[in-house]
């Protein structure tokens, strides 16, 4: 989906299902400070021939696969706590549980709305 009031153009992607999501895949100011070719290039994903080539397809992929909410549910889980787990033993000679550092990273570290 795309919404532009001639100066800004925003880019959206739509998840179907229950709750339908909708996502900002990309942004583009033209009044900006940014410089023209950094604007060019994101306006090239509207291009035919990038619709074509389906680049906008792994523009939204990249995005999601480091999007808040990917990175939050990466950091949490077990592989990445363990590691998180030794370190902490290492540096402190503590030896924390994964499910505490869990609940300390949920409640004190990452932002409500990445882990919910």
């Amino acid at each position: 989906m795309i919404l532009t009031n001639g100066q800004v153009w925003q880019v959206y992607h739509l998840t179907g299902g229950l709750p339908v999501e909708v996502d900002l895949a990309f942004e583009v100011d033209l009044l900006s400070d940014s410089t023209p070719a950094s604007k060019a290039d994101s306006l090239f994903f509207l291009s035919k021939d990038a619709f074509k080539r389906r680049l906008i397809d792994d523009l939204w992929k990249a995005r999601a696969a480091t999007s808040p909410r990917s990175l939050a549910q990466v950091i949490l889980s077990d592989t990445v706590l363990d590691t998180i787990r030794r370190e902490v033993r290492r540096q402190t000679s503590h030896n924390a549980d994964a499910k505490d550092l869990a609940r300390v990273l949920r409640e004190e570290v990452l932002r409500a709305e990445t882990t919910t």
